[in-house]
């Protein structure tokens, strides 16, 4: 019974997966004596970070190093900027600043400079540990016992 069962929740869910990309394919087929424009890529935006290489004001590009190739982010006029939590301007980034923030891909294969903050590299969650045990007030018992 329990296998007969699986087998015709199988077989409907196999025809919903048909039906379905039949009238997407449907949908998507261009009518005769149309032409299809060439799809845009997606504007969504996806995080990055890393340690800025170089600057090009002119090219209004940023590149960051990488461990096995260099990427290159391209700065618009939309892209905000930040160092040190303050607005920034393209000609106050400079190498070796941490950079992260976010990325979209509007234009093809150049990855667009959405938004992103500027300054020194954080502190690794670790050493943050080790800061706050060195910080932390002693005991008497502690101090005695030093």
């Amino acid at each position: 019974m329990n296998n007969s069962l699986f087998k015709l929740i199988g077989a409907a869910a196999c025809a919903a997966i048909l039906i379905t990309s039949t009238l997407c394919a449907a949908d998507s087929a261009p009518s005769p004596g149309t032409t299809q424009s060439p799809k845009k890529s997606s504007s969504h935006s996806y995080p990055f970070r890393g340690t800025v290489d170089s600057v090009d004001s002119s090219a209004k590009t940023i590149t960051l190093d990488g461990k096995k190739s260099e990427r290159v982010l391209h700065v618009t006029d939309d892209s905000l900027l930040e160092k040190d939590g303050k607005p920034a301007k393209l000609d106050e980034i400079a190498s070796g600043d941490y950079a992260k923030g976010l990325l979209s891909k509007r234009d093809g294969s150049r990855e667009i400079l959405v938004k992103a903050t500027f300054g020194p590299k954080p502190d690794k969650k670790g050493d943050k540990k080790a800061a706050a045990k060195s910080t932390a007030p002693t005991t008497p018992a502690q101090t005695a016992s030093n």
